[in-house]
C-alpha cells in the first residue's frame, strides 16, 4: 500500500495531467478561432490542426519518454512553465502575425498558421505523459500508463468545454491564450512544491512575467490606455462601434467614413470579413453584391411574394426587402443575429427571423417561396453541406412556380473546378441554364458573383441599378447584363453531392483567400 507522501505526490501529478489534458484540446478550439479569420474555417484549416496536432504529440510523447530516464521530476514541473511562456509569447505575436496569413492562400496559411499556434505548446504538454509515468510507477506490476493516459483524456474532455463555453464566448482569442498560460504557471509552482523542485521553477519565472508581460502590453494596452477608438484604413476612418462575442462568432461592429466624402457606412464585421453594410445619408447600399441580390429580387419576384432569405448577418438585405413591399422570412444558425441586427443595423420589424442551419430549413421550408435567396457564409466560405445539388434540390422544391434561387457565392473564375461544380449542381437542381452577374466579366479572383437559377434564368433580366455601389460611398448608375451557362457547358464536371464534394479544397488551391479587413487586436 502506497504511503502517504507517495499518495500526495500521485495526486499532485494526476492534477497537472488534468490541467495540461485541458490546456491541450482547449488550444485546438482556440486555434480555430485565431485563424477563421484569415484562412477561414473549413476543412483544410481542421485537417492541419488535426494533423499538426497528432504530429505534435508523437513528438512530445517521445521526448518526453527520452527525458523520462533522468530527473523526470524536474521536467515535470517545468513543462507547464515553458509552455506558460510560449503560449504568452504566441498571444502577444499572433495579431502581427496572422494577417500574413492570407497572403499565401488558405491552404499554406493554414498550416503555416497551425505550426506556429499549436506545434510548441502541444509538443511540451504532451510530453507531460512519459514523465507521469515514470513518477508514479513503482517498478512493480502495473506501470500507471493506463491511469495516466485516462486522466489526461479527461482533462482534456474538459478543456473542450472550457474553451467552448467559458472562453471563447467571452473574450478574445488571444486573451485565451494568456489565461491558459496563467494555468499553467500555476501547475508549475504546485507540482514543483510536491517533486521538490521549486528551484528549477523559479529560475523561470522572470520569462514567464516578461512573456505575460508582452502579451498583456500587446492585448490590453490600448483597451487600458484608453485607445484607439479610431483606425485609418486606406482612404477611410473606422470607428469602433460595438464587440458582440458568443460561441457563434465574433461580430464587430463599425462605422466608416471618408474626409472627402459625405454619409457614414456601418459595417458588420464576422471574422474580419465584411458580411453586411448600412448606409446613413448616401442612396442605397454599400455593397454590390446587396445591390444585385436586391435587383434581381425585385426584377424576377411579384409585388408582395415571399422571399425566403437564408444568412441574415446584419439584416440589411432583409429589411430593404421588407420596407420595399416583400414578405420576407429570414433564416440564421446565430442565436444573437436577429438582436445584433435589430441594435446595430435597424433590422425591420416586418423582417420574420428563425433560428436554423439553412440546409435544414430548406429540408422544411412552409413554402411555396417566390425567391429563396442563399447569402450563407462561415467566416470566408460557404459551408461545404450548402453549396452540393441536395442542398439545391431542397431549395428549388421550396419554389413556387416560376420561382427564382438566387445565390450569393464567392468564387473564382468560371474556369476553375469548384466554381463550375458549384455551377453544375445548381444546374442540375433547377434542370436549366444559370445567369451570372458579376462586377467585372472574365475576371479570375475570388469574388462575389451572384447566380440565378430556376425559371427567370431562362430569359433573364438585365439589370438597371440607379445606385450601384462602385466603393462604400460611391453611386452611379450601372446596367448589368449576365452571363449565360448552360447545362452542355458544364458537361466536363460533375456536380457538387453531399457524396462528391471537392469544393473547400478546390477554393483553397484555386486562389486566395479574400483580403481581410485589419482592425487592431484591442477591438476584439
Amino acid at each position: 500500500m502506497p504511503n502517504a507522501p507517495a499518495r500526495s505526490l500521485r495526486l499532485v501529478v494526476h492534477a497537472a495531467l488534468l490541467v495540461t489534458g485541458a490546456a491541450t484540446l482547449a488550444l485546438e478550439l482556440i486555434a480555430s478561432r485565431l485563424l477563421t479569420p484569415y484562412v477561414g474555417g473549413g476543412l483544410v484549416v481542421w485537417t492541419a490542426i488535426l494533423s499538426v496536432t497528432l504530429l505534435a504529440l508523437a513528438l512530445g510523447y517521445h521526448l518526453g519518454s527520452r527525458r523520462s530516464g533522468e530527473s523526470p521530476g524536474r521536467a515535470f514541473a517545468r513543462i507547464p512553465a515553458y509552455a506558460a511562456i510560449v503560449l504568452a509569447l504566441t498571444a502577444a505575436l499572433t495579431p502581427m502575425l496572422l494577417p500574413q496569413l492570407a497572403v499565401g492562400g488558405a491552404l499554406t496559411g493554414a498550416f503555416v498558421g497551425v505550426i506556429l499556434v499549436l506545434a510548441p505548446a502541444l509538443v511540451l504538454l504532451s510530453a507531460m505523459g512519459p514523465l507521469a509515468i515514470a513518477l508514479v510507477s513503482t517498478g512493480e506490476g502495473d506501470s500507471g500508463a493506463g491511469e495516466v493516459f485516462a486522466i489526461s483524456t479527461v482533462g482534456s474532455v474538459a478543456g473542450v468545454f472550457l474553451a467552448a463555453f467559458a472562453l471563447l464566448p467571452f473574450m478574445a482569442p488571444p486573451a485565451t491564450l494568456v489565461v491558459l498560460a496563467l494555468a499553467l504557471l500555476a501547475t508549475a509552482f504546485v507540482a514543483a512544491r510536491a517533486l521538490g523542485e521549486v528551484r528549477a521553477v523559479v529560475v523561470l519565472l522572470p520569462g514567464a512575467i516578461a512573456a505575460l508581460a508582452l502579451a498583456g502590453a500587446t492585448l490590453f494596452g490600448e483597451t487600458l490606455l484608453g485607445g484607439p477608438r479610431e483606425i485609418a484604413f486606406g482612404p477611410y476612418r473606422v470607428t469602433h462601434v460595438a464587440t458582440e462575442r458568443s460561441a457563434h462568432a465574433t461580430v464587430i461592429v463599425v462605422d466608416v467614413t471618408s474626409p472627402s466624402r459625405e454619409g457614414r457606412v456601418r459595417l458588420y464585421l464576422e471574422e474580419n470579413q465584411v458580411q453586411s453594410a448600412a448606409s446613413e445619408g448616401l442612396p442605397g447600399t454599400p455593397l454590390l453584391y446587396a445591390a444585385i441580390t436586391e435587383a434581381l429580387v425585385d426584377a424576377t419576384v411579384p409585388a408582395g411574394g415571399r422571399v425566403l432569405l437564408l444568412g441574415l448577418a446584419g439584416g440589411t438585405i432583409a429589411s430593404d426587402l421588407a420596407r420595399a413591399g416583400f414578405a420576407v422570412e429570414a433564416v440564421d444558425v446565430n442565436p444573437d443575429a436577429a438582436r445584433i441586427a435589430a441594435r446595430w443595423f435597424d433590422l425591420s420589424p416586418d423582417v420574420a427571423v428563425s433560428i436554423a442551419d439553412a440546409r435544414r430549413a430548406l429540408e422544411t421550408c412552409a413554402g411555396p417561396y417566390d425567391a429563396v435567396v442563399l447569402d450563407v457564409y462561415s467566416g470566408l466560405e460557404i459551408p461545404e453541406h450548402l453549396v452540393t445539388r441536395e442542398t439545391f434540390d431542397a431549395a428549388a422544391a421550396c419554389l413556387a412556380p416560376g420561382g427564382a434561387m438566387i445565390v450569393n457565392a464567392v468564387l473564382p473564375g468560371l474556369d476553375a473546378r469548384p466554381t463550375r461544380r458549384l455551377l453544375a449542381a445548381l444546374a442540375a437542381a433547377t434542370g436549366g441554364s444559370i445567369a451570372l452577374y458579376e462586377d467585372a466579366r472574365g475576371t479570375d479572383g475570388r469574388l462575389n458573383r451572384m447566380l440565378l437559377a430556376g425559371a427567370p434564368a431562362a430569359d433573364p433580366p438585365t439589370l438597371a441599378i440607379d445606385d450601384y455601389p462602385s466603393d462604400l460611398f460611391a453611386r452611379a448608375p450601372r446596367t448589368l447584363a449576365p452571363t449565360i451557362v448552360t447545362g452542355p457547358d458544364l458537361a466536363d464536371v460533375a456536380p457538387l453531392t453531399d457524396w462528391s464534394n471537392d469544393f473547400a479544397l478546390g477554393i483553397a488551391l484555386a486562389t486566395p483567400a479574400p483580403s481581410v479587413f485589419g482592425i487592431p487586436a484591442s477591438w476584439y
